[in-house]
């Protein structure tokens, strides 16, 4: 997918620079966009010590899947997710992806990058449709007593999105579309405090809460395999066309 930072609006001779997300502040500290053919692992690790199976699987977080390489792909400006029931590990049926940008349990890059607060972090994606899967993304500060979900998609249910701030005293929201959240693309964006935490969908305000203190929390997007509801289908995908965050 073809990629703009700004939006070209002509009205009769004038022409007025608009960004992807109006909302957005700051200036850009940390992207990508998805080129190339393959995954930066100067950016991302997929060991992340929210992973409690040697940083890679999590089945008491009602998690089915183990975290490959292989479940990511670059094509086309686009980062495809894939689950699949490929028996990756002992003791998982399930293969599925994770990318993280810190707290890498000693694989590179340890820290690539860390959300700080008054962040903006947005992403825009593809959802997968498909019941049984979970995407998200979110911080990690190593312990989740700064845990922020930029949001959370249980498939499902196409129209709910789960907002959350998980730093005390904490708050989020479920949004409920009108329309099924998987049939299209969606920018999906989370302004990081510091006096209030608020979510965007495609650039409208969808969520406000409490204030959001974090340091040196590492970014995280994945795609589970959900315990809860399992998957009747033997393999899924989502799509990322691009992570960015602004700074202040």
């Amino acid at each position: 997918m073809r990629k703009l930072l700004t939006v070209l609006v002509v009205l009769g001779l004038l022409v007025v620079p608009l960004r992807a997300a109006d909302a957005a502040p700051g200036t850009l500290v940390f992207a990508d966009e998805f080129d190339g053919t393959a995954i930066d692992r100067t950016k991302w690790a997929i060991h992340s010590n929210a992973e409690a199976d040697q940083c890679l699987g999590n089945k008491g977080n009602q998690q089915l899947e183990w975290h490959t390489w292989d479940a990511l792909s670059v094509h086309d400006g686009t980062l495809t997710m894939t689950a699949k029931k490929n028996n990756p590990a002992p003791g998982y049926e399930w293969s599925g992806a994770l990318i993280t940008t810190g707290q890498a349990c000693g694989h590179e890059p340890s820290q690539s990058f860390a959300v700080q607060p008054g962040d903006y972090v947005e992403t825009r994606l593809k959802l997968p449709s498909a019941k049984g899967f979970w995407p998200s993304t979110w911080t990690w500060n190593g312990n989740g007593s700064n845990e922020q979900d930029t949001y959370e998609f249980y498939s499902d249910n196409h129209n709910a999105l789960y907002l959350t701030n998980h730093q005390s005293p904490g708050g989020g929201c479920t949004y409920r579309s009108a329309t099924d959240l998987t049939t299209d693309w969606h920018t999906i964006a989370q302004q990081l405090g510091p006096d209030k935490t608020i979510w965007y969908l495609d650039g409208k305000e969808i969520c406000r809460q409490g204030p959001y203190a974090g340091t040196g929390d590492a970014l995280i997007l994945d795609l589970f395999v959900y315990a809860k509801i399992p998957p009747t289908t033997t393999s899924e995908s989502m799509h990322l066309d691009y992570v960015r965050v602004y700074r202040p």
